[in-house]
């Protein structure tokens, strides 16, 4: 298990750079990769994503690379000398918009109930 670890901590990093400089796609720009995780195998590899772009959709980005996948996996295939590099599958995570809306809705209730 420390190994799929290991190899979905590299994936992050080396996704995270080919990402900014290879994928042209403006849907894709100000991306941040939330997490991978790596089949016990080592043949797929899951990528989280999440946009800080406010309004970014969520389709559209997973669309985008996922339809770059197979080119960002022969990037990936050059940098990082793996026996067999993971098939990647792209996912949106919307688990920080989702945690800005919970600050915001209890900044909210904190508020009305100070001027209550």
């Amino acid at each position: 298990m420390d190994r799929c670890r290991r190899v979905a901590e590299l994936l992050r990093r080396e996704l995270s750079q080919l990402i900014a400089r290879e994928v042209g796609d403006r849907r894709v720009k100000m991306l941040s990769i939330t997490a991978v995780t790596v089949s016990k195998d080592l043949k797929q590899a899951t990528v989280y994503v999440s946009s800080v772009e406010r309004g970014a959709a969520a389709d559209d980005i997973e669309d985008a690379l996922n339809r770059a996948a197979g080119y960002l996996r022969r990037l990936l295939a050059r940098q990082v000398h793996l026996k067999t590099t993971p098939k990647l599958v792209f996912k949106y995570d919307d688990s920080i918009q989702r945690g800005v809306e919970m600050t915001q809705l209890i900044d909210s209730l904190t508020d009305n109930h100070a001027a209550g």
